[in-house]
């Protein structure tokens, strides 16, 4: 097991800028980002999906079937630091799905971080419907950033907060790396 490893969990709703971030942190801090459309994208390419319409039941089980791959391969891969992404819904499935990353990074012996991504609604919209978050096989649909339910509740000793709203990608993960440094000199 690899003690000197990080796994960043960033949560929150589509268009927050949780992608934008965790790419400033592998450029930054050397980080290999993990997003959620890296596991997604195989099937929503092959769907052709245009940013509107609902995926079908049958893709999100493929795509949990990669997904487990994936964290299968991260299990074990344990000489890097990565950055995963994902929105997660107050569901029974997100939950477990928050849990099987937080297991992940336990057995790799790594430092486990959620972020909790926050934001405005006002810049909610403008990051939402940016026209390359299409290019991306990601939502563009306004109604997004509409109140579709609650999002995860995390309790975790090591959760950070972080209302993106006003901050710049840099700004943010100069939050993010300042929060992992307090944590360390505990």
């Amino acid at each position: 097991m690899t003690q000197n490893t990080i796994i960043i969990y960033l949560t929150g709703k589509p268009g927050v800028g949780k992608y934008t971030i965790a790419k400033e942190l592998a450029v930054r801090d050397g980080f290999i980002v993990c997003d959620n459309q890296l596991i997604n994208n195989p099937i929503f390419e092959l769907l052709q999906y245009d940013g509107y319409t609902k995926i079908p039941d049958f893709a999100w089980d493929t795509i949990a079937h990669i997904r487990a791959e994936v964290f299968d391969f991260l299990s074990k891969s344990t000489q890097n630091s990565y950055v995963l992404t994902n929105c997660l819904a107050d569901t029974e499935e997100d939950k477990q799905l928050y849990e099987q990353v937080q297991k992940m990074a336990e057995a790799r012996g790594s430092l486990f971080i959620p972020v909790r991504l926050e934001i405005s609604k006002e810049e909610h919209l403008k990051r939402l419907t940016r026209q390359e978050r299409r290019e991306r096989w990601k939502s563009i649909d306004p109604s997004d950033a509409e109140d579709n339910g609650p999002l995860i509740s995390i309790s975790h000793p090591n959760l950070l907060s972080l209302n993106v709203s006003n901050l710049s990608p840099e700004n943010a993960v100069e939050a993010i790396m300042n929060h992992i440094k307090r944590l360390s000199q505990r």
